[in-house]
């Protein structure tokens, strides 16, 4: 690149620039234009995201349902093959008997009894049990859970008070009656009473459910 002409000198010879001024300013052109060729670039797209998956919903499996559970509350219950007092009985349950109900028909229930067998109760001789409610262990025999507390006199032995105790499902003490008195005396009658009526007990367990019971108290004076 010829930067111009400049006045001979004395010895009347032109001057050049160095080939080099030319060769930088090439340079220098070039990187003036890869400067301005980044600043007018357009931005790079922004980086494409997937889309998330859909949320499942979890799925919350449903506990099966609790058997609908009856007591028998009449002394004895016939069971019978349909709904309908003039139905043949088939089968009779007793006092306390749990039953599992399959069916309703109007006041009527049919029930599972024995293994593996069918029938039709009245639902005014049964009693609806809570789904779930625990079955307890059958106990034949009543348990003594508070001893009396005895006091003895150091006299002659006059003789010995029975009392026969009703005691309820909580084994509590209700009512008494008197059996026996060989005292003759009814303040003994009176106070073997009321050590009866302090005594706890854990009743007798039958078809699930704990049950009434009769205790006989002998107290000897």
């Amino acid at each position: 690149m010829t930067c111009g002409t400049v006045p001979p000198d004395r010895h009347h010879r032109s001057w050049r620039a160095p080939a080099a001024t030319g060769l930088a300013g090439l340079l220098i052109g070039v990187l003036l234009a890869s400067v301005l060729a980044c600043k007018t670039a357009p931005p790079p797209p922004p980086p494409v995201v997937p889309p998330a998956p859909p949320e499942v919903p979890q799925v919350v499996p449903t506990p099966p349902p609790q058997p609908l559970l009856v007591r028998v509350t009449g002394s004895r219950l016939n069971v019978r093959e349909a709904p309908g007092t003039d139905r043949r009985t088939i089968a009779k349950v007793k006092k306390g008997e749990r039953l599992e109900v399959i069916a309703e028909e109007g006041k009527w229930l049919q029930v599972k009894f024995g293994k593996d067998k069918t029938g039709w109760v009245h639902s005014d001789y049964v009693s609806r049990e809570a789904p779930g409610a625990p079955c307890l262990a059958d106990k034949p025999e009543a348990e003594l859970l508070t001893e009396p507390t005895l006091s003895f006199s150091s006299g002659p032995t006059l003789g010995k008070v029975v009392i026969e105790a009703s005691v309820d499902s909580h084994g509590e003490v209700v009512a008494t009656k008197l059996v026996e008195n060989s005292t003759g005396d009814p303040g003994l009658v009176q106070f073997a009473e009321d050590e009866v009526r302090k005594l706890r007990f854990s009743p007798p367990i039958q078809h699930c459910r704990p049950v009434p019971f009769t205790y006989v108290y002998t107290r000897t004076f």
